[in-house]
């Protein structure tokens, strides 16, 4: 017995094992246990009965039953990652709803009934913050619930000054950085269990959006009382896309098509963080994506449940700051893996 085969001996036997254990656990994974458990045997079997090899790649069409080996290690492999990407998304998922409980937990906790509540999300935006909260009060909109989303300048400092003066200001924190999906996800499981309001409307901090586009969805919803979801697009003939940079208009239009063949959306800006929500839609509406990917997420189960939704122009301010905030190309690349990978092997 040569050094190669007590490898597969003993590789086998460790597989084995492990298919056991899966066995004993409370969560039983049939899927798991049959693969690890065929594995050890084939690598037992293999070890004493080279002959099957050489059957076995016959029935493939390999010239070589070694090749058995090969194909199938590189087949476990991508297996064993796909299964170790998903238990480090489980771990992700469990410690962001930690830190959301805990936001939701130390703030204060109110029962509000508004027609219409905006709901910020914030992350390290302390030079235009200010002005883009004052903008929502000067237009006329006080019921705001702000989650600042473990901020490193002086965001929750000027979320608390503004909560001091106004009253109707909910101020939540995340100890630690999850990203816009978490973010959002915060906002929503507040309102969802303390405020009653016939409308939630998302809004960045960053100053792109213009808050007296918000007169416009009151039209859209009169005249199309079955809506629960309006997006705002950037790309119905508005100023904002004459003046949108070259490369993000074709990141944006790439994510269009890839949303549209995943999805079937018929969305002309499926990335676009200004929406409005009735209360029905957010009661369905479970994000369980902490990053960027949660907008291809919302999509997909607005589509999955049947919800109502549809789009009306809006006008994005585009400044130095919010370009030079903008997130990389190579994010695209991720949020479109992390939407493949949600959809196919969650």
């Amino acid at each position: 017995m040569n050094l190669l085969e007590v490898f597969f001996i003993i590789s086998g036997l460790i597989i084995f094992i492990l298919a056991l254990d899966i066995a004993r656990k409370e969560k039983f994974n049939a899927l798991h246990f049959f693969i690890f458990l065929l594995i050890g045997w084939g690598l037992l079997v293999f070890t004493f009965f080279p002959g099957v090899l050489g059957f076995v790649g016959k029935i493939f069409g390999l010239q070589r039953g070694a090749d058995v080996l090969v194909y199938g290690s590189i087949v476990f492999l991508i297996y064993f990652v796909l299964l170790l990407l998903s238990k480090v998304e489980s771990n992700k998922h469990s410690i962001t709803k930690t830190v959301r409980e805990l936001a939701i937990m130390s703030s204060e906790k109110y029962s509000y009934k508004w027609d219409l509540v905006f709901l910020v999300r914030v992350y390290n935006e302390a030079p235009v913050l200010k002005r883009t909260l004052h903008g929502i009060f000067d237009a006329g909109y006080t019921n705001i619930v702000i989650v600042d989303d473990g901020s490193t300048d002086d965001s929750w400092k000027i979320i608390k000054k503004f909560q001091k003066k106004h009253s109707h200001i909910i101020a939540l924190r995340h100890s630690q950085n999850r990203g816009w999906g978490a973010a959002l996800e915060t906002g929503f499981e507040y309102i969802r269990r303390y405020i009653i309001a016939d409308f939630v409307v998302s809004f960045d901090a960053d100053g792109q959006h213009n808050v007296d586009d918000i007169e416009k969805f009151n039209s859209a919803f009169i005249n199309h009382p079955e809506l629960e979801v309006i997006f705002w697009s950037r790309f119905f003939g508005s100023q904002a896309q004459e003046t949108m940079p070259l490369m993000r208009k074709i990141i944006l239009t790439l994510g269009r098509i890839f949303t549209r063949i995943i999805s079937w959306a018929k969305l002309t800006d499926s990335h676009n963080g200004y929406r409005v929500f009735r209360s029905s839609a957010i009661e369905k509406i479970h994000l369980t994506a902490d990053s960027m990917a949660y907008a291809s997420e919302i999509i997909e189960q607005i589509m999955q449940k049947k919800i109502p939704h549809g789009e009306i122009p809006v006008n994005i301010i585009y400044t130095d700051y919010s370009l030079a905030k903008w997130q990389k190309s190579s994010n695209a690349i991720f949020i479109a893996f992390h939407t493949i990978w949600s959809k196919f092997f969650k």
